[in-house]
C-alpha cells in the first residue's frame, strides 16, 4: 500500500486497508466533481483505471460506473487487487505488460482515469499510453490523467543518468523512478489522437518543487 500511496507517515506497514481505500473514495468523488465543473456530462457505462495497483481507485469507480477495468504492469498488484475486490461483478483487473493498450478495444470507454502512475514510466511509453487513452475513448467520453514535467536543473539531466546514479546509491535495490514529459508533447499526443483538451492544470509538485511540475489534463473525445 505504501508503494501505491507513499505517505511518509505510513512507511513500514502503516497503512490500514480501510484508511487506504477511503483515500480512493475521496479522490474519485473529487475527480468526478471536477469533470462535472468542466462542463462534461459523463456517461457512466465503462471506465478504465490505468495503473490500478491494489484497486484503490477502481473500487470507488465501480460504485458509479457499470463496468470498470483496472490495468497494471505488476502481477502481484493485480493478484492482491482481486483479493480486495468488493465488486467482482463490475470491477475486473488485467495484467498488461505491453508498452501500449492494444489489448483493449477501441472506442470502448466512457471514462479513463490515471493518477500518480504515468510519472513512473519512461517518457516514450507514457506518450504511447496517452495515445492509447485517445484510441480507447468513446465519442463523448472523457479522460482525466496526470503527468509531471522536469524543470530547473533536472531538465538538463537525462533520465538514464539519474536512474544509473540511483542504482548505485541504493546498491541495486528497487527504487521508484520518476520520468517527466513536456506539456507540449502531451498536447500534441492528445491532438493526434483526436482528443480535445478541455482543461489543463499545472502546479508545483509537492516535495519535488525544485525538479518537477505537476500537470493534470481533462480531455474529451468529440
Amino acid at each position: 500500500m505504501w508503494v501505491v500511496l507513499t505517505d511518509p507517515a505510513k512507511k513500514g506497514g502503516g497503512w490500514q486497508a480501510e484508511d487506504f481505500f477511503a483515500t480512493g473514495r475521496d479522490e474519485i468523488r473529487d475527480v468526478l466533481e471536477k469533470v462535472k465543473q468542466a462542463g462534461i456530462a459523463l456517461k457512466f457505462g465503462r471506465a478504465l483505471d490505468f495503473g490500478c495497483g491494489l484497486g484503490r481507485l477502481s473500487q470507488p469507480l465501480g460504485e458509479s460506473f457499470a463496468v470498470v477495468n483496472g490495468v497494471d504492469v505488476s502481477a502481484s498488484m493485480i493478484e492482491k487487487a482481486k483479493a480486495f475486490n468488493r465488486l467482482p461483478a463490475k470491477v475486473f483487473y488485467h495484467l498488461n505488460v505491453r508498452t501500449d493498450l492494444n489489448a483493449f478495444a477501441a472506442d470502448s470507454y466512457d471514462f479513463i482515469y490515471s493518477n500518480i502512475c504515468l510519472q513512473h514510466i519512461p517518457t516514450q511509453f507514457q506518450l504511447s499510453y496517452i495515445a492509447g487513452f485517445m484510441r480507447l475513448l468513446r465519442s463523448g467520453g472523457a479522460a482525466y490523467f496526470q503527468t509531471i514535467h522536469a524543470h530547473g536543473w533536472r531538465q538538463w539531466v537525462p533520465d538514464v543518468a539519474v536512474d544509473s546514479y540511483r542504482k548505485i546509491k541504493y546498491h541495486g535495490q528497487p527504487f521508484i523512478p520518476m520520468h517527466g514529459v513536456s506539456v507540449k508533447q502531451v498536447r500534441a499526443t492528445i491532438a493526434a489522437g483526436g482528443g480535445l483538451l478541455q482543461k489543463e492544470i499545472s502546479a508545483p509538485y509537492g516535495g519535488f518543487e525544485s525538479r518537477y511540475g505537476l500537470d493534470v489534463y481533462i480531455v474529451t473525445k468529440p
